[in-house]
């Protein structure tokens, strides 16, 4: 009979974290929970079947997550993507500058200009969204705040994505599912009634505002749907 195991999970931003149920009751899954401060005094730290740790164990199969994110910007083309940085810097001005790994291209080839958007991943804490401010050869200028002078090597190799869409203006298109399309039109409307002081509008889009969401999140449901006839029903 297989182990029982039970899994948690965080989220902070994009990121999604796994943890698991500890039902052991000593030392557990990968680290120890007990022990003393430097002044002799028994800390107070759970310990035993009441905690969730970070897993060790493989799981080849039989556990699925479906996690959603919703940025605010659009990758047009996913193989517009430039793995020669290799650096940062803090330039003179207190914000960041990119440096590929031969600090001789010249980056305008790639499409890019001044207030154009990219994205980086694999670049650790630079991980995100930037925007150039100036493009020199070698070296990308941005308007993301960096106080550090000196030069950082990346860690892994970066892939910079330079074909972005950002939700900027009233012309960008947002990317949304149908029910939460109709969801939108009904807060809308809503917000205006209010400002019209036409309560009783208001909550009659409100009430069709939160029907949509619900249906959204219906349809992410797995599973049989089933309807029971109600007591009246002809059978």
């Amino acid at each position: 009979m297989a182990n029982k195991k039970e899994y948690g999970y965080q989220i902070k931003g994009s990121k999604l974290s796994l943890v698991e149920k500890d039902f052991t009751t000593t030392d557990g899954l990968n680290y120890v929970y007990s022990g003393t401060s430097g002044d002799g005094i028994t800390d107070n730290i759970p310990s035993g079947s009441t905690v969730y740790k970070s897993p060790l164990t493989t799981i080849a199969d039989g556990l699925e997550i479906e996690y959603v994110h919703i940025p605010d910007y659009r990758i047009n083309d996913i193989d517009d993507v430039s793995t020669v940085l290799n650096s940062v810097i803090g330039n003179d001005d207190g914000f960041l500058s990119l440096v590929d790994s031969t600090t001789t291209l010249d980056f305008t080839t790639l499409g890019l200009a001044v207030n154009d958007y990219i994205l980086l991943r694999n670049a650790g804490k630079w991980n995100g969204l930037h925007k150039i401010s100036a493009l020199r050869t070698g070296v990308i200028d941005t308007t993301t705040p960096n106080s550090k002078a000196s030069n950082v090597a990346f860690e892994e190799t970066v892939n910079m994505y330079y074909n972005i869409n950002v939700l900027n203006d009233e012309n960008d298109d947002i990317d949304l599912p149908r029910y939460l399309a109709q969801a939108l039109v009904y807060y809308v409307r809503a917000r205006l009634a209010e400002d019209t002081m036409n309560i009783e509008v208001k909550e009659y889009f409100m009430k069709e505002f939160r029907k949509m969401v619900e249906k959204h999140e219906n349809a992410k449901v797995a599973g049989p749907r089933l309807a029971m006839p109600g007591r009246h029903a002809i059978r």
